[in-house]
Order: structure tokens, then sequence, then C-alpha cells
């Protein structure tokens, strides 16, 4: 059966070949889509299984926009979509990786380095807790911890 697999580092590869072109890997994660089966790329025609290790999208660039006075950030993926981040889905895994909800939150998605540092722009701490601060509005950020017993 032919498949996509998608590796821990979010490399896509199409029959053990890696799919490196930049538009047709960004065509391909715009047809991805996931439902109670699993993960698919689909088109018109057909749909194609993904096996996943790792997440397929990546936040590249954060983009302040304000509507109506309150200021919105908005999310900029690998796929070329665009998508008003949800501060209440963001995720720092014990590795201190970033993650967010995307795609209805059918999908997360990882922030790259530079996505990240545009993000810690919007960080405050207080005491020992840290929140991002959007104008006015403040949303904690938890640190997930270890889930292994007995680990640090």
């Amino acid at each position: 059966m032919d498949r996509f697999e998608i590796d821990e580092k979010g490399r896509m590869y199409w029959k053990g070949l890696e799919v490196v072109h930049p538009r047709i890997k960004r065509y391909l994660l715009s047809l991805m889509d996931k439902d109670h089966e699993g993960v698919w790329v689909r088109s018109k025609q057909q749909r194609v299984k993904v096996d996943i290790k790792g997440t397929p999208f990546f936040v590249e660039a954060i983009r302040e926009r304000e509507k109506d006075g309150e200021i919105n950030l908005w999310v900029i993926l690998n796929d070329g979509s665009e998508e008003i981040l949800d501060p209440s889905t963001l995720r720092i895994a014990c590795d201190n990786k970033v993650y967010c909800s995307i795609k209805g939150g059918k999908f997360e998605a990882l922030f790259t380095l530079s996505a990240y540092w545009q993000l810690v722009r919007y960080v405050v701490q207080e005491g020992d807790a840290f929140y991002l601060q959007l104008g006015p509005k403040r949303y904690p950020l938890i640190l997930e911890s270890n889930k292994e017993e007995g680990s640090l």
C-alpha cells in the first residue's frame, strides 16, 4: 500500500524517498486531513494514509494584527496558510519545544526557532509564573512535566 511517512523531525517521505521540493511538500501538506481513521493526504481522486512519528506542521512566523481594539497573533504555517493563534492551545513540552493547535484542533504545529523568538516578545513573568500578554489579556503558559516516574 502506498503511504506517506512523517519522521520525528517532520521530514516527509513517499515510498521511502524524502519529499524535498518546497512547492510539492507545501501542496501535500495543504491536502493533509485527519479523521477517526487516521491522517491522510486527500485529493479529489484519492486518499493516501500518512504514518506520523513527528509533527508535519511548523509555525514559521508570527504576525501581530489588531482588530476591533484587540491584539491577535497569527501563525504562518509551513503549508503556506495563516490562522489566528488560540493562546489557550499553546503547549510547552518538557524539552522546551512550543506547540499550538491548528486546523480547527486537528493538528499541532511546532514553533520553529525564529517563530519561538517572535513569540517570546509577548511573554511576561510574574513571580514564578509566565504568561502570554496580548494587550490587556494574559494567558498562562504551563510547562509540561516529564511524565516518566522518577524523572526530574
